[in-house]
């Protein structure tokens, strides 16, 4: 397998495809990324043939700023919605669901399927956001 660990200001990016994946690093367009289907269940639907070509991993690490995190503060007390959580949390998931796809059509698939996302709180107002699924090719 060939693992590819992306380090940026805004998170880590993991990408584990199989070895006989020789897939160029070129840059996907918009279109492409937009086209890949995303899928919680193990097959695309209505799936005729699905070629496996690898897990794909995406996670994060983000904080709020501080003058979110005093209004934060005070809405807790009172109990109701944290916006500013509940924008943090939406941003990252977005940003990472568009990172995945990338890597889907970098490594050649069309869908991701098995798609599961997890959230920690390292610290207060620090998240961690890490999604996963299997990239695959398939044809209906």
């Amino acid at each position: 397998s060939t693992i590819v660990l992306l380090l940026n200001k805004t998170g880590v990016s993991i990408l584990i495809a199989p070895s006989q994946s020789t897939q160029s690093q070129r840059m996907a367009s918009q279109g492409e990324i937009a086209a890949v289907e995303v899928y919680t269940s193990n097959e695309p639907a209505m799936a005729k043939e699905i070629e496996y070509k690898g897990m794909l991993l995406v996670s994060k690490v983000k904080s709020r700023n501080m003058f979110s995190d005093i209004g934060s503060g005070l809405k807790s007390l009172v109990g109701g919605e944290i916006k500013g959580l509940s924008k943090l949390t939406s941003d990252i998931r977005e940003e990472l669901l568009w990172e995945l796809r990338e890597k889907a059509v970098q490594a050649g698939a069309n869908a991701i399927v098995g798609l599961r996302m997890e959230t920690n709180s390292i610290f207060e107002g620090v998240l961690d956001m890490v999604v996963f699924g299997t990239a695959v090719y398939f044809q209906r």
